[in-house]
Parts: structure tokens; C-alpha cells; sequence
């Protein structure tokens, strides 16, 4: 299975090759999580690359927008570390503190990003939660624990209008911080003693990933021999100008993936660690994704329907033979790892699940999505994952809302192909409502949401924070099961009921 290049700016045509498993692949079900819930929906694509990049861990990854502990806080730094340096970080054998025997609690201890905070009892206190100038504090001891070419001084930038609120011991972190970009503030304040939450956190830990950790060289020696084609750019045209690849309701940016050219064709790789969550399938109701298991250099993706195995496909480093449902295959090129990752070629799996590729109207993302396309009438109606209309509910917010649930979510999908989203977190910490309006476009399985306008009301009572702000990117959700009976749906991993249908196109 191989990609020809014909234009590639326009078009992207898939070779496909006949798998016995075809029809068994389309049938299989999958068993493993969505890679976070509960984030706000305007954080959602930087999140996306942040999970890319490993750096949301197994902890956090089920309630997002709550306030972080220092124990989950130290886990994300020390991902961050190891990262960067390609190796474990190490800790002494010795614990030094007496209320967690946490491994990575006493990594960060060791290199120096967390203290304890009462050493003459040995405390290190897991589960407080952090401020904005603890969390500014810790990153910036990670990032001076991690050989960088960097100057750390700060004091050039940096200004905002509540400094004064800013403890000594933190104020060169928070300058740090700010005059570079990683830790913003609003309406000119940093707010240092505000909540830190564990998304705040990760997008924290990504814009530093961004900038500098993960801006090194490829080694040229790990990179594939000449004569197995390996080149980044299309011929004749220079390299590809895709912002990213949407797989399904999974994005991949352009340092999570590769196009390799063999012989004419091109192949597309991955990271392995976003491999699972791009190739889940519809319509599998809790056995939604593979389990995928990497040994050395050997790969291992299986798909499970309860106790049984349905599928098992094989592939090692450096090897173009794959071993599908007990039978080799020739996978056109193999898999390879680059700075420890490894990178996984998907054509096979694309043409086995007969999917569509195609690029965006201005080339900048090229689509790989399901050929079953989900109805979009369907859609139309609103949704909610309680039995609360919360259009109605929060109709006059700064005028008292009512009774809110906890945490809620509502979907208002128009027949015209525009739609309204809000989202309730009022249980007693940082209480939010998110609001968004724009349009909506149903691909394959996945929604794609984009021209979105964001409206947000914090506080207790809720206040306007701001209003009709644009979301830049758009966003991605997947369909995964729909119940006509029970007239409910599961989009983006929740499960969502019909409260009210409006009538189809």
C-alpha cells in the first residue's frame, strides 16, 4: 500500500491493495481510553499536540480542568525532562519523604524542580494544589534541569500590573515565564495565587516543548538508508505544505508525522503514541481502540472484541514484512525510530480500512477519514449529557442562571450547518461556562467544527470574561456509537441524549 504522488498540493490518491482481513477490520472493536475528557473546547488543539508529544500523563488524563496536585504536577515535569534528554531521570534509593513513595515525585526531587514542604517532617505534600506562581516556579527549575543553550536570567519583559502579588522567591520564575511567552496572563495581570489546573499545566508544558525541547536536529545516522527512499518532500515541489494531518478526529502536526517517497509512492508515518487514538473505529461500543504494545524495535497492534482476539497486526523496526491475522504482508517500508520515537508507516492500515484521503481547499491539512459516512441529519437537535436544557438554563447568565448542574454539556446542532456548544463546571473551584457558536461539517465519522466564536463567564455569581472571541483552529470530535432507540449518541467519548430534534435538511 502506497501513496502516488500526482500534484500533491491538491490531491493524495491511495494504491490499494486487496487484505483478506478487510471485512473483519471493519467489524472490530477496540479497548482503550480517549486521551483526555474534560478539557475546555478551546484548549482542545493544543491539547491534541501536547498528547502528541506524551506529555499528558496517565493521572490527569481523565478530568483535565481541575486544579493540580504538586504530585501530578511533578509527574508532567518530569515527562517534560526525559523527553528532552532521551533517558530516565534517576532518584536516590533513599526516600526523603515520609507521606509519598512516588518514583517520579523523587525524580523531580532529585533534579531539583520540587522541594519538600516541611523537611523536618519529611513531608512533600502530594495532594495541595498548586498556584500560578508554584507552577511558574517548578517549570522554570525543569527547564534549567535540562541541558539547554539558553539564557535564564529574566527581567527585560515580563511587566504586568499585579507583581506586587508575586512572592520574592518566585518573581524571577514568573518573569521567566512570562517574558517568554509560557505563562500568559488577562487584562494585563498574571494572577500568581490563581488556580493552577492540570490543562494549564500541560499547555505550559507543551509551549516549552515547543520552543526549545523539541527543536533539535534529527540524527542523520538514524534516519532511513537513501535507497529506501527516504526523502521529505514531494518532487519537483519542495516539501509539503500541510499544517498538519486530521486522522479522523485525531491531529497530527507536522513533527509528529513524516512523508517518506519510495520509488514514486509516498507513505505516510506517525508517532506511535498517536497511532491508537487516530485508528479508532465507529459503531464498537466500549471496544473503541487497539491495544498497541512497542517492545525494542518490535510493534504490536491488536484489536479485541471482549476475551477474543480479532486482529493482530505485527510490524518490526527496519523490516517492510508485516504479519496480518497470521499471514505476511509486504508493508512497502518499515518502520523506523528517530530521538528514541518511533514512527509507524499507516498506509497499510488505511487501504484495510478503505479510507478516504484528500486535502483541505487550502492545502494546509490533509484529511485521512472514513468512507462510512455518519448522517447528518441525525445531528440536528440538541443534546446534552444531563437532562438539563442548558440553553434555557443559561440564557440570562449575569442575571442569575438558576440551578446548574455540576458539569454539564449541551450541543444545539441547526440544519443549516451551524451550531452551539456550551459547557457548565459550577461545582464550588473556578466555576466556568464556555459558550461557542460557529459551523459544523460531518466527515466520514467526524465532526469538524470551524468559523467558532468562544464566550466565557467565570466566577460565582458569573461574570463576562470575554465574548465572541475567535477559536483560530478548528477542532475535531468522532462519532462513536448512536442509538436510535435510545436516541442518544456518543460524540467525542461522552455519551449525549436528544432533548429536542429539529427537522433534517
Amino acid at each position: 500500500m502506497v501513496l502516488e504522488g500526482v500534484n500533491m498540493k491538491r490531491v493524495l490518491r491511495i494504491i490499494i491493495m486487496v487484505f483478506i482481513f478487510t471485512a473483519v477490520l471493519a467489524l472490530c472493536g477496540f479497548a482503550e481510553e480517549a486521551p483526555y475528557k474534560g478539557a475546555s473546547p478551546w484548549a482542545v488543539p493544543e491539547l491534541d499536540k501536547a498528547a502528541g508529544y506524551g506529555l499528558i500523563t496517565d493521572r490527569i488524563r481523565d478530568n483535565m480542568n481541575v486544579p493540580i496536585t504538586r504530585e501530578e504536577f511533578a509527574e508532567i515535569a518530569v515527562r517534560l525532562y526525559e523527553i528532552k534528554t532521551g533517558k530516565a531521570a534517576v532518584y536516590s534509593d533513599m526516600n526523603v519523604f515520609s507521606d509519598t513513595d512516588n518514583p517520579e515525585v523523587l525524580k523531580a526531587y532529585s533534579l531539583k524542580i520540587v522541594n519538600g514542604t516541611d523537611l523536618q517532617r519529611r513531608l512533600f505534600s502530594p495532594e495541595m494544589f498548586i498556584n500560578r506562581e508554584q507552577m511558574a516556579a517548578m517549570m522554570f527549575r525543569t527547564i534549567q534541569a535540562t541541558p539547554l543553550n539558553f539564557e535564564f536570567t529574566a527581567g527585560k519583559g515580563g511587566i504586568f500590573a499585579d507583581e506586587n502579588e508575586v512572592s520574592d522567591w518566585a518573581l524571577e520564575s514568573v518573569k521567566f515565564m512570562t517574558e517568554n511567552g509560557f505563562l500568559r496572563g488577562a487584562d494585563g495581570r498574571i494572577n500568581p495565587k490563581g488556580t493552577c489546573t492540570r490543562e494549564m499545566a500541560v499547555l505550559i508544558a507543551a509551549r516549552i516543548y515547543e520552543t526549545y525541547l523539541s527543536a533539535e536536529e534529527e540524527p542523520a545516522d538514524e534516519e532511513p538508508a537513501e535507497d529506501e527512499g527516504a526523502a521529505d518532500s514531494e518532487p519537483g515541489t519542495g516539501s509539503y505544505d500541510w499544517d498538519q494531518i486530521v486522522i479522523n478526529d485525531t491531529v497530527i502536526f507536522r513533527d509528529n508525522y513524516h512523508i517518506r517517497n519510495k520509488d514514486g509512492f509516498y507513505y505516510i508515518f506517525i508517532g506511535a503514541e498517536r497511532f491508537k487514538y487516530a485508528f479508532k473505529l465507529p459503531y464498537a461500543g466500549s471496544h473503541t481502540y487497539p491495544e498497541v504494545e512497542i517492545i525494542g524495535g518490535s510493534i504490536t497492534a491488536q484489536w479485541n472484541s471482549g476475551e477474543d482476539v480479532v486482529l493482530k497486526v505485527e510490524m518490526r523496526e527496519g523490516s517492510t514484512e508485516a504479519i496480518v491475522g497470521g499471514k505476511k504482508v509486504d508493508a512497502g517500508m518499515a518502520p523506523y525510530i528517530i530521538s528514541g520515537k518511533m514512527y509507524i508507516p499507516i498506509n497499510l492500515f488505511i487501504s484495510a480500512m478503505e479510507m478516504d484521503v484528500e486535502t483541505s481547499s487550502n492545502d494546509d491539512t490533509l484529511f485521512i477519514q472514513y468512507k462510512d459516512t455518519f448522517p447528518a441529519e441525525i445531528l440536528a437537535g440538541t443534546w446534552s449529557d444531563t437532562d438539563t436544557d442548558l440553553f434555557a438554563a443559561t440564557k440570562d447568565i449575569e442575571g442569575g442562571s438558576g440551578n446548574l448542574p455540576s458539569y454539564a454539556t449541551a450541543y444545539r446542532f441547526n440544519s443549516d450547518g451551524t451550531y452551539e456548544l456550551i459547557k457548565v463546571s459550577a461545582a464550588g473551584i473556578n466555576d466556568t461556562i464556555i459558550k461557542q457558536r460557529g459551523k459544523y461539517k460531518v466527515m466520514g465519522n467526524t465532526i469538524m467544527y470551524y468559523d467558532i466564536f468562544e464566550t466565557i463567564y467565570k466566577g460565582s455569581p458569573f461574570s463576562l470574561k470575554y465574548k465572541d472571541e475567535p477559536v483560530g483552529r478548528p477542532h475535531y470530535e468522532f462519532i462513536f456509537n448512536y442509538d436510535s432507540k435510545e436516541e442518544i449518541v456518543e460524540i467525542g467519548g461522552f455519551w449525549l441524549n436528544r432533548i429536542q430534534q429539529f427537522p433534517g435538511k
